[in-house]
């Protein structure tokens, strides 16, 4: 009987066997570690570009935030500009409103009649005169209402009396006249 020693053809499958595995073993290994080397290297890669995305952006901010103080700065300016050129205005207006008071009231008093004050309160004028009749009084009056800028002329009092410096007798006024 012819025996034949299959111990090394065992040992050396398994031999085989086990190189065969480790070799996959190292494969697997070896694309585990390329696969996360190159994931490392492509999120770096991304982190840097999002990085210069954000430094990138904010760069723009900072510039934005220049150009809004710069704008909030105009604003002001302009505000502050529109403010004067209101008093201007004002002013115009107000140069030119007792000038046009006292040309109506000076055109409008009749020959008989004297004004001994005039008070301007914004809506309502008040006058304080004397004439030498009622009638004077009452020309007065006609003469005010004439004008458009006036609402209502009212007599509040009219008192006959001697005048002491010249011994006439005289009527004594005040009037009230009502802006529009």
């Amino acid at each position: 009987m012819i025996r034949i020693n299959l111990l090394p053809v065992r040992a050396a499958k398994k031999k085989e066997s086990i190189r065969f595995q480790l070799t996959v073993a190292g494969l697997i290994t070896l694309s585990v570690a390329a696969i996360s080397i190159a994931l490392y290297f492509k999120l770096t890669s991304d982190m840097t570009l999002l990085n210069q995305d954000i430094s990138t952006a904010e760069n723009e901010l900072q510039e934005l935030k220049k150009q809004v103080g710069e704008l909030s700065k105009l604003k002001e300016d302009k505000r502050v500009v529109q403010g004067k050129l209101d008093v201007v205005r004002k002013l115009e207006s107000a140069r030119t409103g007792p000038v046009e008071l006292f040309t109506k009231v000076g055109f409008a008093v009749p020959p008989r009649a004297w004004l001994k004050s005039l008070a301007d309160n914004g809506k309502v004028i008040a006058l304080n005169g004397y004439a030498a009749s009622d009638e004077a009084v009452a020309d007065f009056m006609r003469g005010l209402q004439a004008y458009e800028g006036f609402a209502k002329v009212e007599l509040v009092v009219a008192q006959r009396g001697k005048r002491e410096a010249s011994g006439r007798d005289m009527v004594e006024f005040t009037l009230q006249i009502e802006r529009k």
